[in-house]
């Protein structure tokens, strides 16, 4: 099977012949092959050769902070993104070449803000990140005024789905996340939750729309939040140990990040309350490696913890990037690695469509791009708020695999439907 963002990928390879057709081939080739029309020496036009085009595409990832332990994959998946855009677009004769700019956000607010006023310092007018939806809010104001294109691969707030701004999400919102979470929960049997969430846009949202999503299935969802950035949440933890046998809940919901759902998960499997309590997760914990490790790993698949998060079903190209990017990095990609990826070729196909680098030039550019354009997190056309229109979502748990575990997808959601795989 050919690599996936290679040539010889033939849905990638579509795609982007696509693009090259939407460019135009005079145009495209005449503004970046780098070469000028000259006469040879039997009269035929020639191209004489020309300095290369480099193209900035800035960055504002996670690199340490709450999203850390998935942010420094998502790096990976950065560079291998740029190496495979720079191999495609040499192969359609454009002279032009892609260069990273990456700087780590900590995963804080003030950060995303300093890094994306630093690219902009830098004549930089695309970024990929900010990773969290408090992290998108900060920075979209700023990214407004300065017309500079935001594409986040993990924001999914329902509240930042705005209309004709400067920010792009290559996922989808929350709002139908919550509708299959609700569903999954549901299904399982339980019908009186407690949504323990992080108290920032992404906690706070989600847990709103679950409830909503929740109550119309005949299920009660009590909102519980909790601080963040914490270096413990033992306390808290306590606390929804006490709100749990307090209205007799079945469930807990968790719509956590990585490390601090870890922790949380960590303090629960030592209560004798919590610890005898189904619960159910959003897609902010997946990939965290503390819950593979086998104390950690023997608790969750004791108490048959489940999970929803974004996918697009059946790719074969998202498969052929899995494998090859454990190859590389020796883990499997953790949640929104794929779209990660993905955004690097929006962001250079979306430069070169507007054949100019511009930020007015590239937002216009940028749905167009995305409307044709299917990449191994599947096919990446927008709504009207320029968040992902096609989004399915994964159940996902976790299983025993040899003498180790690993994160399995037991069933999915998809246009309104769960289906599950039977146990084995």
């Amino acid at each position: 099977m050919a690599e996936s963002g290679k040539l010889g990928n033939p849905l990638k390879l579509a795609a982007a012949l696509v693009l090259g057709l939407l460019l135009g081939i005079g145009a495209g080739y005449a503004l970046f092959s780098g070469g000028q029309p000259a006469t040879g020496p039997t009269g035929s036009p020639q191209l004489t050769p020309a300095p290369e085009t480099v193209f900035k595409i800035g960055f504002t990832i996670p690199l340490s902070g709450e999203l850390s332990s998935v942010g420094k994959l998502w790096e990976k998946a950065i560079y291998m993104a740029i190496e495979d855009l720079n191999e495609e677009v040499k192969a359609y004769g454009l002279n032009v070449r892609f260069e990273p700019v990456v700087l780590d956000d900590k995963t804080k607010e003030e950060d995303a803000l300093k890094n994306v006023q630093s690219l902009n310092q830098l004549g930089i007018k695309i970024v990929v990140g900010p990773a969290a939806s408090s992290q998108v809010k900060a920075v979209m104001n700023y990214a407004e005024s300065n017309k500079m294109v935001i594409i986040s691969p993990s924001s999914t707030a329902p509240t930042l789905a705005i209309p004709g701004d400067f920010v792009f999400r290559n996922t989808g919102s929350d709002a139908l996340q919550a509708k299959a979470l609700a569903a999954l929960v549901s299904h399982e049997g339980f019908s009186n939750v407690v949504v323990f969430h992080r108290d920032d846009e992404y906690g706070r949202a989600f847990a709103e729309f679950f409830a909503k999503e929740f109550s119309a299935l005949g299920g009660t969802a009590t909102s519980m939040p909790y601080a963040t950035g914490l270096s413990d949440y033992a306390s808290e933890v306590a606390g929804l140990s006490s709100k749990v046998q307090e209205l007799g809940a079945d469930a807990v919901v968790l719509i956590s990040f990585d490390t601090d759902g870890a922790n949380i998960l960590s303090h629960a499997k030592d209560d004798p309350v919590l610890s005898n309590t189904r619960w159910f997760s959003s897609e902010g914990i997946h990939g965290a490696s503390e819950l593979l490790q086998p104390e950690m790993a023997n608790f969750l698949m004791r108490i048959k913890f489940l999970g929803t998060r974004p996918v697009f079903r059946e790719n074969p190209l998202y498969k052929d990037f899995a494998e090859r990017f454990k190859k590389e990095t020796g883990d499997y990609p953790p949640v929104f690695t794929d779209k990660v990826y993905d955004a690097v070729f929006l962001a250079g196909w979306s430069i070169l469509r507007a054949g100019e680098y511009d930020g007015e030039a590239i937002k216009k550019a940028l749905p167009l791009v995305a409307e044709k354009f299917y990449g191994v997190s599947g096919w990446c056309i927008l709504d009207e708020n320029g968040d992902r229109l096609m989004q399915d979502y994964a159940i996902w748990g976790i299983a025993k695999s040899g003498d180790t575990f690993e994160f399995k997808d037991i069933g999915s959601w998809s246009a309104g439907a769960l289906t599950m795989e039977e146990e084995d």
